[in-house]
């Protein structure tokens, strides 16, 4: 039985933030409280090649569609062959990212709403801890 490969994503929990990051935070959100903690991720970078791959495919599967000519109908339907076959692992990636993306933004809203709450870096941790 043919399997499919494909990558997973996950998020790890970053370690509990130092005091000090936790008053630069804090000043900082204080000043700026529309400022995103989160890390930004690049869509883009990280699927990089199967977006190359996909595009490749689509303007095979267009010169496929053109019906142009029988020899390029076949160059361009075989990448198109190859992207499609492609998507059975792109999906399940690209669910598992989005889930990634979820679970991180979540987690880091999460924080800056506990740096907000809280009035000093015990009462910061006590809410951490409470999570």
């Amino acid at each position: 039985m043919a399997t499919i490969q494909y990558t997973t994503f996950s998020f790890n929990k970053p370690p509990l933030i130092s005091i000090d990051d936790y008053e630069i935070l804090k000043e900082i959100i204080t000043e700026k409280p529309e400022y995103n903690i989160t890390p930004s991720s690049d869509f883009v970078e990280t699927f990089k090649g199967e977006l190359i791959f996909l595009s490749i495919g689509s303007f095979g599967l267009l010169i496929a569609l053109l019906d142009l000519a029988e020899w390029l109908t076949w160059i361009g339907a075989i990448p198109a062959i190859f992207a499609f076959g492609s998507l059975f692992s792109f999906v399940p990636s690209l669910v598992s990212y989005l889930e990634f993306i979820s679970d991180k933004s979540k987690y880091y809203g999460n924080l800056k709403r506990d740096i907000i709450k809280s009035n000093n870096y015990v009462e910061f941790t006590n809410l951490r801890n409470k999570r």
